[in-house]
């Protein structure tokens, strides 16, 4: 590091003069310089830290870090969406690609966070995307979500206003027009971005976009998306309002009649048009609540964050054309031999004040809290339950059936004595031959020094239909001996021989 008191040449403290740095590296149009009578005097870098109180490094240490909760809850609906059922998360693929922005949102400024990347390329140059990997990285996250999410919010805003005003339910042309349209739009707006206007260090930690170019290159199509979004979602708003003072105007007048005294049939189907209308309304509007609050939310975000950067841009534009609004800030600073915090009250009424430089970082770094308070439903915590719970069921299943095999025949072991019971009567049994082993009737040890093996005997009679039993059997019954009690026997009497009838005659 050159000696300081080289480095200001001319320049009074604590300045420096830009004739002694290069120009070859860091974004050399991000210096904070002003010409002077005899040299062009530069603000040391980072410039944040001349412009704003020591408290603001904290604050936006805490914008980060709210962005790293942010991305957890995020990745964790977008999991959900993933692993649980439909009926668990009603996932849809609105829902799944405007948390696909604000993720990459939160990692443009979660990756800082653990980097910790430093700002300046030499004492009054800050680092760009050339010159820092994690500016570029950071940057080009912070874009594109930024791109991402203006764009979906404007659909989703558009699907709503079909369905709730128009009674369209968009289907799968809208699904593939939406996908092409909406992906193509943020990729063509962030190349022309990244390439042609670049991002570098302007306050904190993370890379934002430069002013030169920037405001046909993104913020003059992120403030056009968004306004068009705003202006749909105003519409369905006045429609919604319009059906429902239709709706209490049915109710108070119920019945309309015409010169014969009768009811009129016209004013009654009037009627009950704007109450059907009304139910149907309230029923989408009920079901859409939670994306016509995130649609709310995003854009006050998004139109905030833009209408303060673009005025940033201007101010500076403006103060390196012209330093004379500037130049109390900068005498006090002369005067007082560098003491920044003695000029800080000064600086912030010359430029964008701390209070709204702290309020952007929080809105965007809340954006992804919002979106999983909006989107998140207490059935994912009971899917995720469930899930687990079947893991583990699933898990202990194979230990226990063999715990259990293992378990029976040492269970067997220790019943020294013990009757032993009947084996159970399974098809398995019957279809086992006799000395064979079978898990439902197998061979019983004896304890005193031989096996006693217990065979099943099927039975020999038949109950699936009346026949007779063969002669195996250990139970025989006499026919006749039966028909000759009264008939009371299963099969018809049988008939005696001519011999047998004479025997009996004599």
């Amino acid at each position: 590091m050159a000696n300081l008191t080289e480095l200001r040449g001319a320049c009074p403290p604590p300045f420096l003069d830009v004739s002694q740095f290069s120009v070859d590296g860091g974004f050399t149009a991000g210096r904070f310089c002003a010409p002077t009578g005899q040299a062009t005097c530069c603000l040391p870098c980072p410039a944040t830290d001349w412009i704003y109180p020591r408290g603001f490094v904290t604050w936006y240490k805490v914008a980060e870090s709210i962005n790293g909760l942010g991305l957890a809850l995020c990745l964790f609906l977008l999991i959900s969406y993933m692993v649980l059922p439909i009926e668990k998360t009603r996932r849809h693929y609105l829902s799944v690609c405007l948390i696909i922005g604000v993720i990459a949102l939160a990692l443009g400024f979660v990756i800082p966070l653990g980097v910790q990347p430093p700002q300046c390329y030499d004492e009054i140059t800050p680092n760009d995307m050339y010159t820092s990997l994690t500016c570029a990285w950071s940057g080009a996250f912070i874009i594109a979500g930024g791109l991402a999410i203006d764009v979906w919010i404007f659909i989703r805003a558009l699907s709503m206003h079909l369905q709730i005003c128009w009674d369209v339910q968009p289907g799968k042309k809208f699904f593939y027009v939406a996908q092409g349209l909406g992906w193509g739009v943020i990729a063509t707006l962030f190349t022309a971005t990244i390439t042609v206007t670049g991002v570098s260090f302007r306050f904190g930690d993370a890379c934002h976009v430069n002013s030169e170019n920037s405001m046909k290159d993104f913020w003059g199509p992120l403030l056009a998306i968004a306004g068009l979004s705003t202006i749909v979602q105003l519409a369905t708003f006045g429609y919604c309002i319009n059906v429902y003072i239709k709706n209490l105007w049915s109710d108070e007048k119920t019945e309309t009649t015409n010169s014969s005294g009768l009811p009129s049939y016209t004013s009654s189907l009037r009627m009950q048009s704007a109450r059907a209308v009304y139910r149907r309304v309230r029923k989408v509007v009920w079901l859409q609540w939670r994306g016509i609050m995130i649609v709310v939310f995003i854009l006050v975000d998004v139109i905030f964050f833009s209408i303060v950067f673009v005025y940033l841009d201007s101010m500076e534009n403006a103060h390196l054309k012209k330093a004379d609004d500037i130049e109390p800030w900068v005498t006090c600073l002369v005067l007082s031999g560098g003491d920044k915090e003695a000029c800080t009250d000064i600086a912030q009424k010359s430029l964008v004040n701390q209070p709204t430089v702290v309020a952007i970082l929080l809105m965007l770094a809340l954006a992804g809290v919002q979106c999983f308070l909006l989107l998140a439903r207490l059935s994912m915590f009971s899917g995720w339950y469930h899930w687990f719970k079947e893991k583990t069921v699933r898990k202990n299943e194979f230990v226990s059936l063999d715990a259990a095999s293992r378990e029976a025949r040492t269970y067997e072991l220790l019943k020294v004595g013990s009757p032993t019971p009947p084996p159970a009567f399974s098809p398995s049994t019957l279809a086992s031959p006799p000395g064979t082993y079978s898990p439902a009737g197998r061979n019983t040890p004896d304890y005193f020094g031989k096996d006693v093996q217990r065979e099943y005997r099927p039975s020999s009679m038949s109950f699936s239909a009346p026949r007779p039993p063969s002669s195996q059997g250990r139970l025989e019954v006499d026919l006749r001996s039966a028909q000759a009690r009264g008939g009371l026997g299963l099969h018809p009497p049988v008939m005696e021989s001519r011999e047998d009838v004479m025997s009996n005659k004599i």
